[in-house]
């Protein structure tokens, strides 16, 4: 999940991964009659997963102890504005690369085989994806719950940086700065297992902060989270509700969620979320994209501003570039890349090279609704491919049960 974290020393300069130009686009594919239970030559073994489950947790993100994060707070200064940096595997015409071949050959081999279950409807966009069952190993060994909190793993250097300023025009940037960079560590290829409903995470930072989510809702499937920062200092929640549609060569993932972060002296932020390309599913490259547009406003102080993505002239689609509106008036200007840097008037606030991600910690008092105790996602843990997809089944299976008893109850006591 987290392999294309590599840093660089700050003085390299970034050598971009060189790709051939070999986008094929749905309509393309359509007019020339592409088949992918026909076309696509990938094979993967059945009894195999698609990622190194040893190398997910986390790997190369910060554990300090909670004074050492407070010091690393305090001691934050701007970054150099040195270059316009991208990661090395950036694709030139915007996003990233599936660098994992690995990865690659599996998720188009398991989509093969789903196209041939299923038929070209599949393909369409006419299908949730949220709603079909995928094999078990195209998924790694964490639920969408971890995967949705996994966002806040640079909050306790920018949150906690705006909750130390009373100037409410700084916070507004710093929590811009939180939301953009966090797409440089989350945005994957590798799918998180579908939460069960009433499913539960908890979880923290080593500074005190305390994280709680909850699978509230199956279909559409709804994830409620809720954020509290060291001392209460900040209250930060909201919810994911997420389709997912495919192409011919694409996936396309819509989050129709919402969030908001308020600090204790009563600013609040409201802001939503970017949705997600996925272009070279089965045929060229396979690359990801943050899309659209992110909105945040603070409506009490009259501030806001609309990020959009991929609208910089002459610039890759991982670009975006936008105005800091304060009554009507723009006070500051937001440029840069998600998978390189962020500026506010040529001031750099995140730059890839120079800023590391703090590890989450799951408590560990479980309920037992807790997300660990899934059969399904401890065989998979331990590479028990066949097994996994069993009690994956039986997982299914449970709830297609309980949501018939329940829509038999609302019936028969329906007034």
């Amino acid at each position: 999940m987290f392999g294309w974290f590599k840093k660089s020393k700050p003085q390299e300069q970034q050598q971009q991964q060189q790709e051939v130009d070999d986008d094929v686009d749905d309509k393309v594919l359509e007019e020339n009659g592409f088949d992918p239970a026909e076309d696509v030559k990938e094979k993967d073994k059945e009894d195999e997963g698609i990622a190194d489950f040893d190398k997910l947790d986390y790997v190369g993100y910060l554990d300090l102890k909670e004074d050492e994060m407070l010091q690393m707070v305090l001691s934050f200064k701007l970054l150099p504005n040195d270059e316009d940096v991208r990661h090395q595997e950036g694709y030139s015409k915007g996003g990233r690369i599936c660098a994992d071949q690995k990865v690659v050959s599996k998720a188009r081999s398991v989509g093969k085989e789903m196209v041939k279950q299923i038929g070209k409807k599949i393909l369409s966009g006419s299908l949730n994806l949220t709603q079909v069952s995928f094999p078990i190993r195209v998924m790694i060994p964490k639920t969408a719950l971890e995967t949705a909190v996994h966002g806040t793993s640079i909050f306790p250097l920018y949150i906690t940086k705006a909750t130390l300023t009373p100037d409410f025009l700084e916070r507004f940037k710093l929590v811009i700065t939180a939301t953009l960079s966090s797409f440089f560590w989350t945005n994957t290829f590798l799918k998180p297992l579908n939460p069960i409903l009433g499913e539960t995470l908890q979880a923290g930072y080593n500074d005190g902060t305390k994280i709680y989510c909850e699978q509230v809702k199956h279909h559409p499937p709804i994830s409620y989270f809720l954020v509290i920062g060291p001392n209460k200092s900040y209250r930060y929640y909201g919810y994911y509700l997420v389709e997912g549609k495919a192409g011919l060569n694409s996936v396309t993932i819509y989050n129709k969620g919402k969030r908001v972060i308020e600090f204790k002296d009563g600013q609040r932020i409201e802001f939503d979320f970017p949705n997600e390309l996925y272009s070279g599913t089965f045929v060229g490259t396979l690359r990801q994209e943050s899309i659209q547009k992110v909105t945040f406003e603070d409506k009490q102080n009259q501030l806001k501003c609309v990020v959009e993505i991929g609208k910089v002239k002459k610039k890759p689609s991982d670009y975006f570039q936008a105005d800091v509106i304060f009554k009507g008036q723009r006070v500051s200007q937001l440029a840069g890349t998600y998978i390189g840097y962020i500026n506010f008037d040529d001031q750099r606030y995140w730059d890839y090279r120079y800023i590391t991600p703090f590890k989450i910690k799951m408590e560990q008092n479980l309920l037992e609704s807790d997300h660990r105790n899934r059969g399904d996602l401890q065989s998979l843990k331990i590479g028990d491919i066949p097994q996994a997809q069993v009690n994956k089944e039986v997982l299914e299976n449970l709830q297609r049960s309980d949501r018939k008893l329940r829509e038999a109850y609302a019936k028969k006591n329906k007034r």
